[in-house]
């Protein structure tokens, strides 16, 4: 269980990493009624990698469903509202109306298991 674990001011806890198969993503808000995730997290073989949910072509939320971020092919995360997509380990875009940028890193770290953001979930520029 979480609830004996603390996050401090800096740091978020997240879930525990068991909780995102591998594959997978999932959306995390600061507030539990928010419609939108703050930022996603994606799960692969190679690791877990953290960013605000935020296109850079519009600043829009970029889940199609809850927790959905990824295309059908689940290789990369592509956004619900014009179909950028990009990459999963560096968030850089290859392909729609924002090619070239990139995804805002979110810090991370799994520490005992879980998955701690190191980083405020809500965005400071929203």
């Amino acid at each position: 269980m979480l609830s004996n674990l603390q996050s401090s001011d800096a740091e978020q806890i997240l879930c525990r990493l068991e909780e995102i198969p591998v594959g997978s993503s999932r959306g995390f808000s600061a507030e539990s009624t928010a419609y939108y995730a703050d930022i996603l997290v994606v799960r692969t073989k190679e690791g877990v990698f953290a960013y605000r949910n935020r296109c850079p072509h519009t600043g829009a939320p970029m889940e199609w469903q809850p927790d959905q971020f990824l295309d059908f092919t689940e290789t990369l995360i592509q956004c619900g509202l014009h179909g950028a997509q990009f990459r999963i380990h560096d968030g850089f875009c290859i392909s729609g109306p924002c090619q070239s940028r990139s995804l805002e890193t979110i810090n991370i770290t799994v520490r005992d298991g879980v998955l701690i953001a190191l980083d405020e979930l809500e965005d400071p520029d929203a």
